[in-house]
């Protein structure tokens, strides 16, 4: 058996945390019309699991060209815009689509909330946005929060130190962190 060497281990996290199909989903957002480019779309819905119809897609798809430029774009903005669209209130989705256009911006999933003792509540569903906004703000707080933590500017470090192929924020790293320790 071959000695298990840093390219090994980084080929490995790349594919654990399909490093390739988020630089695509940064690197080409500004590159294609995401409205329309079906492959763009595909790589986006498998990175981060987008399982909703044709129709709600077209929406969220169009909306993030119309803002992939907009640099006051923000969550409260987003989920409003879904739900407006939809019906859905669409934390997650909102996050996403907020941290593609702004890396610095973290994601919402339910392992940030399971981590962070989080949890969307409300009794309608403009009870769940107003819910979700202050829960995204305690996200951010936490993670702005957690950027100037030794112990986490060590494991970006360590992170980086591993993964050399792909430039990635530090909130994305601690983003692939939390999920990659979702079990423990």
């Amino acid at each position: 058996m071959d000695i298990i060497n840093e390219s090994m281990v980084e080929n490995w996290l790349i594919n654990y945390f399909s490093l390739h199909k988020y630089d695509i989903t940064i690197t080409r957002l500004h590159d294609v019309d995401v409205s329309v480019d079906i492959n763009y779309q595909k790589n986006y819905n498998a990175f981060y699991v987008v399982r909703r119809n044709e129709k709600w897609r077209k929406k969220y798809y169009c909306f993030l060209e119309q803002n992939k430029d907009n640099s006051n774009i923000n969550f409260e903005m987003i989920i409003r815009y879904l739900y407006d669209e939809t019906g859905n209130v669409e934390p997650s989705f909102s996050s996403k689509m907020l941290a593609t256009i702004h890396p610095n911006m973290p994601i919402w999933d339910q392992y940030v909330l399971k981590k962070l003792h989080l949890k969307l509540e409300g009794n309608t569903k403009e009870e769940k946005i107003e819910n979700a906004i202050i829960i995204y703000n305690q996200i951010v707080a936490w993670y702005k929060m957690s950027l100037q933590e030794d112990k986490i500017k060590v494991a970006i470090q360590q992170f980086r130190d591993i993964v050399k192929t792909y430039k990635i924020s530090d909130v994305k790293v601690i983003d692939f962190i939390l999920w990659g320790t979702r079990d423990n």
